[in-house]
């Protein structure tokens, strides 16, 4: 008779495994529950037929901000279920927990004083949140783990599908919150928010993610001796995203339009240079074939 056992290190990773999947799916509902409630007002303003209508240009949309990073995530041999949950996370637990700490922190400035513009903490409270949720997910997600060959290529991936999920939806929602706020001219809110957070703004939250990610991957899938250092690198390039977000939402507040394009140029900078980057450190990514 014979009997087979299994290895302890290789239960430990599908109890690992099944954990992350567990913890992210969970929280994904969670945070689909919380924007559903939380956009009441705004889809029955709307209604149903614009609802749907700015929901599928959005979704649209993202179908093109993840088609950037297909090629990517094949290369690093992403797995299927790493990819749906990266979606699942940056879209409905990053946006839903990130807009609940933003409403918090705008509490928290108006019971302070009566004289501060509470509009001043989505300034700059809201990129040091927004970017901790999203690489939370990052870090879940690396961890599965959901690439077969670790690395800046898989950690630019999983960023940049997190962030385009998570851009996605917060478009929507500020569809949804212009559309309350002007009843009387939806298909001109729809147009001038397209314009504005989907065409102007639309090297914001993908860069920013897509570099963190990198960064990561990069620490995590370098050797051991110089891991201190890279780890501080990795720091400073999450410190700086976190800056160049804060740069892009003041420049967006203040109606500063040069600047908002010219913050939008080096985020176009910053993502070329994060694929070189992404491919200078993951050489054996060009030999993987595409089919």
């Amino acid at each position: 008779m014979t009997t087979t056992t299994t290895e302890p290190s290789l239960t430990r990773s599908r109890s690992g495994a099944i954990a992350i999947v567990a913890t992210i799916a969970t929280l994904s509902i969670i945070g689909a529950i919380g924007l559903w409630q939380g956009n009441s007002l705004g889809k029955d303003v709307a209604g149903i037929p614009w609802t749907i209508i700015s929901a599928g240009i959005w979704l649209a949309y993202g179908v093109l901000l993840v088609m950037l990073f297909i090629r990517p995530a094949r290369r690093a041999q992403l797995l299927g279920l790493a990819v749906v949950l990266a979606l699942a996370w940056g879209g409905l637990a990053a946006t839903d927990f990130a807009a609940r700490a933003n409403g918090a922190v705008e509490q928290i400035v108006e019971n302070v004083s009566a004289t501060l513009d509470s509009t001043w903490a989505n300034v700059f409270a809201a990129p040091g949140i927004e970017e901790t949720l999203k690489m939370l997910g990052i870090l879940l997600l690396i961890f599965l783990p959901g690439a077969r060959r670790l690395g800046a290529t898989a950690g630019m991936a999983l960023g940049a599908l997190v962030a385009a999920s998570f851009q996605v939806v917060e478009n929507e929602v500020y569809t949804l919150q212009g559309m309350l706020d002007a009843p009387d001219a939806l298909g001109g809110v729809m147009v001038e928010t397209l314009f504005l957070r989907g065409v102007v703004g639309v090297f914001s939250h993908v860069v920013y993610s897509a570099a963190i990610g990198a960064a990561i991957g990069w620490l995590i899938a370098g050797p051991r001796d110089r891991r201190l250092r890279r780890l501080a690198a990795t720091v400073g390039v999450f410190i700086v995203m976190v800056v160049l977000h804060t740069w892009s939402n003041w420049t967006a507040h203040e109606e500063e339009g040069i600047m908002y394009l010219l913050t939008m140029g080096v985020g176009l900078i910053v993502l070329v240079a994060t694929f070189r980057f992404a491919r200078s450190q993951d050489p054996i990514a060009e030999v993987v074939p595409d089919a």
